[in-house]
């Protein structure tokens, strides 16, 4: 908000910024990732009270504290002139706070609600939350505003098939035709080319019969035209972004519509910005200067997805989709079959359904409780702006662009309470929920979880074996792949494939410990649970003895894959694409696309969302939304791609078999 007559100083008598308790601060933003320390281009970090305050840019003071009645505010200023420390009060109404007030949900109104399974092993305390939206029978769809942002250089329009026929260019020309189709009228669609420079192929326009047609044919012109020397992301970026705000009246524009860019290319940047961790930056500053003045609750308007494609290690891609989106990382691999196609259709389609955006989650160990980092969930993790060394073994957030109605998002925290006063009633979590409905308007509420709920578990204790099993081993595949990918970006394939089987192992001791532990539970405690877990525990463990000699583990066609049991083929799959390419592998070269598809896979698991791969069984690790009725043709839309991916599933002879 804005503000002025700070009084005791003639100096500081203009206009200020003032960041409010949503105020960005783009220089503490961190990603949060296995070897990856820190990262300027995560999302948003969730704002505590107390933030700095600035005078045309510029920080001067030290701390405003803010201290709100119902209708005014009140605040003190300190800062430092050449004649020593000087203060100052300022006075101003609440509704000058950009954004507006954040409304309390009660039970009955919540468009997320937050259930928890809890597991206790000695000292030691395991919560898995999940996220639920409102799964109604009937979802009518927001509008979406879509702007497809293509790479037109020239390695994009090289022929890679056998009778010089199809390129990357074609192949994803054929995706943005189909895409173009899936929306619906009233929707909004824009092409953008970029290269050396940006080309405004077709202006964002609403979707009808005429425009729908006149689109189409603008796409088929995609790889007939002159092809760049040079490829300026950066560039595209930026006039994607100008495009989208240029087209809006006012931030309600921004609210109304879901925004998603969706970027195809590469990844080969050889102009404008080519530094990734300082490319995310710009682009997340661009966005937020382009929000109209809404606050850092609701300034993430627009989401940015990556398609990428070729042989080189496409880290900007890959932070893009980490960092500005919470989809899963995309590559599309123009050599295999176009059957995987449909499923990138996903995040727009979705997107269109979510009743909940820009969604965070905070938990604070409180009363001696201490969070164990390195059991804690790891992705969507953002940093507290503002909090100290050390605090971080307290207090953790947790940040997705958008949950689609009808799905389930998952956060684990593992507590240690060594320290904790054994009084069964000391709260020992504390968890802040809050997020945008469809409209626009902020939500919150607060849920506690006290010490003594986690030994009175009565008839729910196999449903909190199985979550923590499914927790713990999305943890062991993140890490485990993402290792395994840094092998690969330095061209060790070798080091790669024995992280994986080490992973492998890692998960057959787990699922031993897990499975031992729901068969020391009494046969009155929830025996489907029981009997689930164990038997997973059997399936991987046999899985992964079989496997590790390269044998193929013959099973019962009604018997339906287990989450554990996916992990674990994925892995396989994987690792036996490593060890086919080791023979035309150069050592110590990077292998764009084997990095690639670790990281799209690693993505797909951790973050619960859909990929392209064929190593990935998209149905254990997200299932379709079960919705009665959708608005629009999106039903008959994910009607269609549940028939592609059993038809897909049959026609592959995999490991999944």
């Amino acid at each position: 908000f804005k503000m002025a007559d700070l009084v005791s100083s003639s100096k500081y008598r203009e206009t200020a910024d003032m960041y409010s308790e949503f105020g960005p601060n783009i220089n503490e933003d961190i990603i949060e990732e296995p070897g990856l320390e820190s990262n300027e281009g995560a999302p948003p970090p969730i704002p505590k009270r107390s933030q700095r305050v600035k005078f045309d840019g510029e920080p001067f003071a030290r701390k405003a504290s803010i201290e709100s009645t119902h209708s005014k505010v009140r605040g003190r200023v300190k800062w430092k002139e050449s004649e020593g420390e000087e203060e100052g009060h300022v006075h101003m109404k609440r509704d000058t706070f950009r954004g507006g007030s954040v409304k309390l949900a009660g039970k009955g109104e919540r468009d997320v609600d937050l259930t928890y399974n809890l597991l206790q092993t000695e000292d030691k305390g395991k919560v898995v939350m999940k996220l639920s939206t409102k799964q109604d029978i009937d979802v009518h769809c927001v509008k979406a505003r879509i702007l497809i942002l293509v790479d037109i250089s020239g390695s994009m329009g090289i022929k890679y098939d056998r009778r010089r026929k199809h390129s990357k260019l074609s192949r994803m020309k054929k995706f943005a035709i189909d895409l173009v189709d899936s929306l619906d009228d009233g929707d909004f669609a824009s092409v953008v080319t970029f290269g050396e420079k940006t080309n405004v192929l077709v202006p964002l326009q609403e979707i009808n019969s005429k425009t729908r047609s006149e689109l189409k044919t603008k796409l088929e012109t995609l790889d007939k035209t002159y092809l760049s020397t040079k490829t300026n992301l950066s560039a595209g970026l930026s006039r994607a972004i100008d495009i989208f705000s240029e087209n809006a009246t006012g931030p309600e524009d921004l609210l109304t519509y879901r925004n998603s860019i969706i970027v195809f290319s590469d990844g080969e940047i050889n102009e404008g910005t080519k530094e990734p961790n300082k490319l995310i930056h710009e682009v997340r500053e661009k966005i937020r200067r382009n929000a109209f003045d809404l606050d850092d609750s609701q300034n993430q308007w627009v989401s940015i997805s990556t398609i990428a494609t070729g042989n080189d290690v496409s880290e900007a891609m890959y932070l893009l989709s980490k960092c500005c989106s919470s989809d899963a990382f995309y590559h599309l691999d123009v050599q295999k079959s176009e059957e995987n196609d449909p499923d990138l259709f996903l995040p727009v389609m979705l997107r269109k359904t979510a009743v909940a955006w820009n969604v965070s989650v905070v938990v604070e160990a409180v009363n001696g409780a201490v969070i164990l980092n390195n059991e804690t969930s790891q992705d969507n993790k953002v940093r507290l702006r503002g909090s100290r060394r050390g605090k971080e073994k307290m207090e953790k957030a947790f940040f997705y662009y958008d949950i689609p109605a009808a799905s389930t998002k998952h956060i684990g925290v593992a507590l240690d309470l060594s320290n904790v006063d054994s009084d069964a009633n000391t709260v020992v979590l504390k968890v802040k929920v809050e997020y945008s409905k469809a409209v626009g308007m902020r939500m919150k509420y607060f849920v506690e979880i006290a010490r003594g709920e986690f030994s009175d578990q009565t008839g729910r204790k196999s449903e909190a074996i199985k979550a923590n099993l499914m927790h713990d081993a999305r943890l062991i595949s993140q890490n485990v792949l993402h290792i395994a990918a840094e092998h690969v970006k330095t061209g060790n394939i070798e080091a790669s494939a024995n992280q994986i089987k080490q992973g492998q192992s890692e998960l057959q001791a787990l699922m031993d410990k897990y499975g031992a532990m729901a068969a020391a539970e009494p046969e009155s405690e929830a025996p489907r649970g029981r009997h689930c877990i164990v038997s997973t525990a059997d399936t991987l463990m046999r899985s992964v003895r079989d496997m590790l000699q390269d044998v193929t583990v013959e099973r019962e066609t009604e018997k339906k894959e287990t989450y554990a049991d996916s992990i674990m083929n994925t892995m396989q799959s994987l690792l036996t694409e490593l060890e086919g390419s080791k023979s035309t592998q150069d050592l110590h070269e990077p292998d764009g696309k084997n990095w690639a598809r670790i990281k799209a896979v690693s993505s797909a698991i951790s973050r619960e969302a859909p990929t392209i791969s064929s190593d990935v069984n998209t149905d254990v690790y997200a299932p379709l939304p079960n919705i009665r009725r959708i608005s629009g043709n999106l039903q008959h839309q994910m009607v269609n791609l549940q028939k592609k991916r059993e038809a897909r599933k049959s026609a592959i002879p995999s490991i999944f078999e």
